[in-house]
């Protein structure tokens, strides 16, 4: 049947048959140091990269990539937390002339869980009595808020343009009972951002090293949670060892992205 003339609120149908309406919206989570950043950097085509960690682009520098000039890194560590009010704006940092006019395929956010402190340092600023020491409910409130929003327009922009977004977090300390023994982990994104921003990825993927194997997670297991992915078939590729060094190279997000264009399923690694 043809759908073609229908519209509804003033929106055509989508041809979900057509490959050009795929694109990743991924968040990778997990340990310190244990290669998202480097994970991050092989997603498709030209690169924006928004940088918050200091000296986050360090482990940038060594890779092809960044050295052939694909990866554009505004670093934006170094600015006052006042920039946050420019992540809640509907433009976002000045990004969408920039993905209107196709110079970027992707962006990454490096890293929700520093920017979530940059929103922690507006919302004590503008909330009575409250500090970093102690931010009160009124000023926690505020952050998650301003987290939210960032990342809602982030997501929002690039599924407008049909790029890639790429987020990057840390995980938190976790959540114990009362005997002291951890019962979930997840990523410090900032209270309820975690379920609500979730909702609107179709890729979130865990990654950890352990004695120099770095592995990928693509459904939960044990008290790390959340996971999920449409490109992966999770139901026969649970996690894979990630083998990909800057020297060597080897496979990455923008490799798992074609094949899964070109295939009628989900994939496997």
């Amino acid at each position: 049947m043809d759908f073609s003339d229908i519209k509804l609120g003033g929106v055509s149908a989508d041809d979900t048959k057509s490959s050009d309406n795929k694109r990743i919206s991924l968040m990778i989570w997990g340990q310190a140091g244990c290669g998202k950043t480097t994970l991050a950097s092989t997603a498709p085509g030209k690169i924006c990269w928004l940088l918050f960690d200091p000296n986050g682009s360090d482990s940038l520098k060594q890779l092809k990539k960044y050295q052939d000039g694909d990866i554009a890194v505004f670093d934006m560590s170094k600015q006052n937390y006042s920039i946050v009010m420019q992540g809640c704006m509907d433009n976002c940092f000045g990004l969408e002339t920039y993905l209107k006019d196709n110079t970027f395929d992707t962006v990454v956010f490096d890293s929700a869980t520093t920017y979530l402190d940059m929103c922690l340092k507006l919302a004590v600023s503008t909330t009575k009595n409250a500090s970093v020491e102690v931010p009160t409910q009124a000023g926690y409130s505020r952050r998650n808020s301003y987290m939210k929003q960032t990342l809602n327009n982030l997501i929002r922009l690039t599924n407008k343009y049909n790029k890639h977004i790429v987020i990057i977090g840390h995980e938190d300390n976790g959540q114990m009972d009362d005997l002291g023994n951890l019962i979930k982990q997840t990523v410090m994104i900032g209270g309820s951002s975690n379920t609500a921003v979730c909702i609107m990825l179709s890729e979130i993927w865990y990654m950890n090293n352990t004695a120099g194997k770095r592995k990928i997670f693509f459904e939960p297991f044990g008290v790390k949670m959340p996971m999920k992915s449409r490109m992966i078939d999770t139901t026969k590729c649970r996690n894979v060892e990630w083998k990909f060094t800057p020297e060597n190279g080897g496979e990455g997000i923008e490799d798992w992205f074609k094949r899964w264009c070109e295939s009628s399923t989900k994939i496997t690694l």
